[in-house]
């Protein structure tokens, strides 16, 4: 990896792992709907005028119901139930548990994808995942958040498989201000009509401001130029560091506890998805395996937007 790309994923990583602990931070003064309308609303803003140029409304004329569905699926629901979630749940457990995506997507392929039996590596990373969400759901107090945490990391992968199939030709810069543009409104709405008004302090605006701009325009700004430098396939790895920026981050400012069992499930969760997530060789296998989109675990930090082909994926991990 260049001096560069080695910058840019750590700036990614930093950018992706922090959001928990903002959320956290934002929910002393704003209701979770709010702080979604809040940071969505931000990035919008931020990446609107970059994705101008590329096509931005042209899209969201043409397309504006896929982007709409695309928007709910990746944007409105996910960053809703983890908001929600992060009331009781630690910001560094969420996100660890945010790491399961790549298991999710990796099972809705089975579905939404070609029918074709996985390979044993995969299927010994879904046992590793599983077995560490037990061991974290294990953890007294956090069970029901953690669920909600889950179904969010659900939505990101259907999110995924949708983004591929319905915009595998529309650079991802583009597609995710569009989703960001078309949520904001309806979360907007939501937050004015079914939240208390928000109790603002500068610690609560700044965790928002930093979510919105940095975390999601930023972030995202980032990532793209991590793909384009070093390609998709290292770029991915992001999906790994992130949760463990999350936990370091909850544990440095939030004094959130750590323990035996949160190592555990951590490790677990993250060698489950590293191994599910393995892409074999390309003579002998293509076969035997189900071609999964690639996928970048998102956060609260956004939409995952590395949706490649298989081919494209195939030929970035030969190349790495």
């Amino acid at each position: 990896m260049s001096r560069r790309g080695l910058l840019l994923f750590l700036t990614v990583a930093v950018l992706w792992g922090v959001p928990y602990l903002l959320i956290s931070v934002a929910l002393e003064g704003m209701g979770p709907v709010s702080i979604v309308a809040g940071r969505v609303a931000l990035g919008a803003a931020v990446l609107t005028p970059l994705a101008w140029r590329l096509g931005l409304p042209g899209l969201l004329c043409k397309h504006w119901r896929p982007l709409l569905l695309l928007a709910a699926v990746e944007v409105i629901v996910p960053f809703t139930l983890i908001a929600v979630a992060e009331r009781t749940v630690p910001s560094g457990l969420t996100g660890v548990l945010i790491a399961t995506e790549p298991l999710f997507v990796l099972a809705l392929s089975l579905f939404w994808g070609q029918r074709e039996r996985l390979a044993r590596g995969a299927w010994i990373g879904v046992v590793l995942g599983f077995c560490g969400v037990v061991v974290l759901l294990g953890v007294n107090g956090v069970g029901a958040g953690a669920l909600l945490v889950l179904f969010a990391a659900a939505f990101y992968a259907a999110g995924v498989l949708l983004m591929h199939r319905l915009f595998p030709d529309v650079p991802p810069l583009t597609v995710t201000a569009g989703m960001l543009t078309l949520a904001a409104g309806p979360l907007l709405v939501a937050a004015a009509a079914f939240e208390p008004a928000p109790q603002i302090t500068s610690r609560v605006l700044l965790a928002v401001i930093v979510l919105g701009v940095a975390c999601t325009a930023g972030g995202f700004t980032g990532f793209f130029a991590l793909i384009t430098a070093e390609g998709p396939a290292r770029a991915s790895f992001i999906t790994y560091l992130a949760p463990v920026v999350a936990v370091v981050a909850g544990v440095a400012v939030l004094d959130e506890p750590v323990t035996s069992h949160a190592v555990a499930g951590t490790l677990l969760i993250l060698a489950g998805a590293a191994v599910a997530a393995r892409r074999p060789a390309r003579k002998g296998t293509e076969s035997s395996t189900i071609p999964v989109p690639e996928s970048t675990c998102p956060d609260a930090h956004g939409a995952s937007v590395a949706a490649n082909s298989p081919s494209d994926i195939h030929a970035e991990a030969e190349e790495s």
